[in-house]
């Protein structure tokens, strides 16, 4: 009985800390806006063989950054092999298209991971009278290693630099004051290495008395 007690007062207090523990949100990498060429190669969609699609287009792509959002443009040699394309949040757009060339655009997402890609590709009766129709799935793998992190724009860094200079006076003059008050009266405050977070005590302490209060019931009506 002792043994199943002090699990379920351990499982509580572990989902306690969980709940009120800030969660970590991974992000994608942050580019500056901007235009970039950047070589890439796609890959079958279940494995790391080089996709017979990617003999289609020519390289490098171009990766247009703006406010954050990254586009990636390729062209295709095969426009009358594929009849469309797609990236992860949509159809591409056409933005050229010259003779057998055509440019399209479509926004990528996470550049530093795989990107998925889906084309429908139709190739014309080979010499053994087949003919290839098929919807293709594909992950292009972007080389962004030469493209620049994103900074703080001048507007942020103006406030930045404001902030910052609000935060020196603020400490100064709290410095000053506390002089002060030094000066008028010695009293030596304790001091304390104590950084935890009070709430997670108070968290802490309303399960204890939850579960407590549990087993008590528990115990009485047997």
């Amino acid at each position: 009985m002792k043994k199943s007690f002090m699990m379920f007062v351990g499982i509580v207090l572990f989902s306690i800390v969980q709940a009120f523990s800030p969660s970590v949100v991974a992000q994608a990498a942050a580019f500056e806006n901007g235009t970039y060429s950047v070589s890439f190669e796609l890959k079958e969609a279940g494995n790391n063989n080089t996709s017979i699609a990617d003999g289609y287009f020519s390289k490098p792509a171009t990766l247009v950054v703006k406010n954050g959002v990254n586009y990636i443009q390729m062209t295709t040699t095969q426009s009358d092999w594929i009849k469309s394309m797609s990236g992860p949040k949509g159809s591409a757009t056409v933005i050229n298209e010259t003779g057998n060339s055509r440019t399209v655009q479509f926004e990528a997402g996470d550049l530093t991971k795989p990107v998925n890609m889906k084309m429908h590709v139709v190739v014309p009766e080979d010499v053994a009278g087949m003919k290839y129709d098929h919807h293709h799935s594909v992950r292009a793998v972007f080389n962004v290693s030469g493209v620049p992190a994103a900074t703080a724009t001048p507007e942020k860094k103006e406030e930045s630099t404001a902030q910052t200079q609000q935060d020196k006076d603020a400490s100064q003059n709290t410095a000053e004051a506390s002089g002060a008050d030094q000066a008028e009266q010695q009293v030596d405050n304790p001091k304390t290495g104590d950084t935890s977070p009070i709430w997670l005590y108070v968290a802490l302490l309303i399960g204890s008395i939850g579960v407590f209060t549990v087993y008590k019931t528990r115990v009485a009506k047997n």
